[in-house]
């Protein structure tokens, strides 16, 4: 294949990779609201995933345990864990920023702490600019002054949390680089292996009260496009186009989803909120520009 034709592979992929990170911060956000626990909302996303892998087990060559457990961890429970309880108490708009908008921050940061990557005086200047987006977004929620509510801050900082282990697993994938299908297989199975006997055992449910659609919506979303597909995309598109290209491009989504909530789930943008979501864009033009 053609170094052009891997180009525009990865670019694809990044493509359809945001517009499932786009509906994943609104349906998540409305599984927040519903009946279902995080915690739930976490066994639909690895259940259904999982009941998918394994009819790919026999076609891949499953990593070494060490690599399993990584990706299981980082990619897998860690980051539903602290995501699914945060989209509980904190609206998409901080969502669609504080995830996939520091994204490409804390991927840098990390790289360079971990490999040594060094980046362009254009790279700063953009996840300068993205930084800047987050404080915005920061000052909306301290800008409500008495009427702040504590979950609320707890949320975005639960957000802030699976962007960053959403970051090391972006740098995980580049680390033991293996096709997009070994990497989406080893990590929703690991996931499911560990997380299934625990939810069954020790962790609250609501799942015998939801609704049939809310239940639908959760496990179809969560567990075939998010947890298999996106994952496929994102991996693929990791391995066309580097670890820190994709985290920059990711940083579309802020805009697209946090604009898609006024209308899908009636939550308000602030100015500082836009501004916010402003200011992630431009950084992550300006990055992927550089790129």
């Amino acid at each position: 294949m053609s170094e052009a034709l891997k180009s525009w592979s990865g670019w694809i992929a990044v493509f359809f990779s945001i517009c499932i990170w786009t509906g994943f911060i609104l349906v998540s956000r409305y599984g927040g609201m519903g009946t279902l626990t995080s915690w739930d909302i976490a066994l639909l996303r690895f259940g259904v995933g999982a009941s998918i892998a394994v009819f790919f087990l026999p076609r891949i060559l499953l990593p070494p345990l060490k690599v399993i457990a990584l990706f299981s961890l980082f990619g897998g429970i860690g980051y539903a864990a602290v995501v699914y309880a945060a989209f509980r108490w904190a609206p998409a708009a901080h969502a669609s920023v504080l995830l996939p908008g520091t994204l490409p921050f804390l991927t840098a940061i990390i790289a360079w702490l971990w490999f040594g990557e060094r980046f362009t005086g254009v790279r700063q200047i953009a996840l300068l600019i993205v930084f800047v987006g987050i404080l915005l977004t920061a000052a909306d929620s301290l800008s409500l002054g008495t009427h702040v509510s504590p979950t609320q801050i707890l949320g975005d900082v639960l957000f802030l949390c699976g962007s960053l282990l959403w970051a090391i697993f972006t740098l995980l994938l580049a680390r033991y680089p293996m096709p997009p299908l070994a990497a989406t297989v080893t990590t929703t199975l690991g996931s499911a292996a560990i997380y299934l006997p625990v939810w069954l055992l020790f962790l609250p449910s609501n799942l015998a009260q939801a609704s049939v659609r809310e239940i639908t919506i959760q496990a179809a979303y969560q567990g075939v496009l998010v947890v298999f597909i996106a994952m496929l995309l994102y991996t693929f598109a990791v391995r066309r186009l580097g670890s820190q290209t994709v985290a920059l491009l990711m940083a579309f989504v802020p805009v697209v989803s946090a604009l898609a909530a006024v209308p899908v789930l009636g939550e308000p943008l602030s100015l500082l909120t836009l501004a916010g979501l402003g200011a992630v864009t431009i950084g992550a033009i300006l990055g992927a520009r550089q790129a």
